[in-house]
């Protein structure tokens, strides 16, 4: 009987992952716009590049994590799927914004940065309850600079 019930809590954290994933992917969609309206202004153009494969690897990687949900690696998952569909409707709200205002590279940045503070809210650390053995090892493979990488730039582009 201990099966089923796993089953079931892998298959309810297999939904709310792949909503997550989603955002993951829509959010590198975003800065791949970003990268392609700045493709003129090498540092900028770059930063966009990073951030949205760093975004993308972060989407794979929760859909491995929902993949192994089924294995046992991870025990659950600590967001609610509504949650999880509220922070996918914003990040597809601000895409869809940028791409009717493409906005000015500092507007840009600032609107990455809030998009950072949103994301935050589904990183693995805090989403994901892992198996013990396997905890340290998801938590190591992600970056968690993308916040930092967008504050600096910001910052550099205030005093220009």
């Amino acid at each position: 009987m201990q099966k089923p019930i796993a089953f079931q809590v892998a298959a309810g954290a297999g939904q709310v992952l792949g909503v997550c994933e989603r955002a993951e992917f829509t959010c590198a969609e975003l800065y791949h716009y970003f990268a392609h309206l700045f493709k003129d202004e090498r540092e900028i153009f770059y930063i966009w590049l990073k951030s949205a494969l760093e975004r993308e690897n972060r989407a794979r990687l929760l859909t491995l994590v929902g993949k192994l949900a089924l294995d046992d690696v991870i025990e659950g998952v600590n967001l609610e799927l509504a949650e999880a569909e509220e922070i996918l409707a914003k990040v597809r709200a601000m895409l869809e914004l940028a791409k009717e205002e493409p906005p000015e590279v500092r507007e840009a940045l600032q609107l990455g940065i809030d998009l950072e503070r949103t994301l935050d809210r589904i990183t693995m650390e805090k989403v994901v309850q892992f198996s013990e053995s396997y905890q340290k090892w998801f938590l190591a493979i992600m970056n968690r600079d993308q916040m930092e990488l967008l504050q600096n730039a910001y910052k550099q582009l205030g005093r220009d």
